[in-house]
């Protein structure tokens, strides 16, 4: 029983002579940690936005931003393993060696790494949705949909789905359809819708607009006027237009027919059915 208790003692003392060593740089490398996971948070918050005014795509900027997370960290981990005695030296070399490969990695393999084909401040259509990207992260794709909701798209949906971008090219086409009945001057139609969009601001000359007969219906022809305008102005450039054109045929006498359904009924009285 003595010689247990001794033992015991003896396992005590020993513990308790390394809580008294390790004990302060324990509690050292606990705070430099939690300063560590601070400096994480704010530091890369501060450096997304430096990098996204600088003009550098949001998702990049993401990239960025976790390639430093993963740095301090793996700094910090150095200092604390060194603090409570681990090799630094030793550590350090693993953690180029991983550096190292995972840059060596990251270069072979980037020309198959799939890119979104669209950054923030586009109007995109995908996965049923229509509206301004507003933000981009690893994981999903946040877009404004043109009547205020927002909607997050997961990025691997968005990688296997058909995407519209709308801001790829600076300029849109436009088409203009109205309908004319047989009766009315064609060429004064055409003559003067094409000197509406020549003086209007927002129509490109090149590709020059045309106005077109598109097709021949039973009762009037429909007409198109087609031309290009700026990309800022794809959504609203059609509204004004309408109005300018349907001013001018009023001043001018030139009267628009409106489609029609017909439905026609056979009124023939069906043979009785014999029994």
């Amino acid at each position: 029983m003595d010689v247990l208790s001794s033992n015991l003692n003896a396992y005590v003392d020993q513990i308790s002579n390394i809580g008294g060593q390790l004990g302060p740089m324990v509690v050292k490398a606990m705070i430099l940690l939690v300063i560590l996971l601070f400096l994480v948070k704010y530091l890369g918050r501060f450096v997304a936005m430096l990098l996204i005014r600088a003009g550098l795509p949001e998702r990049k900027a993401a990239y960025s931003v976790t390639g430093l997370h993963i740095t301090i960290l793996l700094i910090g981990a150095l200092v604390v393993l060194n603090l409570v005695g681990f090799p630094g030296a030793l550590l350090f070399r693993v953690i180029m060696i991983i550096v190292m490969v995972g840059l060596a990695s990251y270069i072979i393999a980037k020309p198959y790494i799939p890119q979104l084909p669209f950054k923030k401040g586009n109007l995109i259509q995908v996965a049923g949705a229509l509206g301004i990207v507003d933000s981009i992260t690893i994981m999903h794709t946040c877009i404004r949909t043109l009547d205020g909701k927002v909607i997050f798209v997961p990025n691997h949906k968005v990688l296997n789905d058909q995407v519209t971008n709308s801001s790829a090219r600076p300029n849109r086409r436009l088409d203009i359809d109205f309908f004319i009945p047989y009766d009315q001057d064609v060429d004064k139609v055409k003559d003067l819708v094409g000197e509406i969009l020549k003086e209007t601001e927002i129509v490109l000359e090149k590709p020059a607009p045309r106005v077109v007969i598109d097709k021949f219906s039973p009762n009037f022809m429909e007409m198109k006027a087609r031309f290009w305008v700026q990309r800022k102005n794809a959504l609203t450039g059609r509204w004004g237009l309408n109005e300018k054109i349907k001013s001018s045929f009023d001043k001018e006498g030139i009267q628009m027919a409106s489609p029609r359904l017909e439905i026609t009924q056979d009124r023939r009285d069906k043979a009785p059915v014999s029994d």
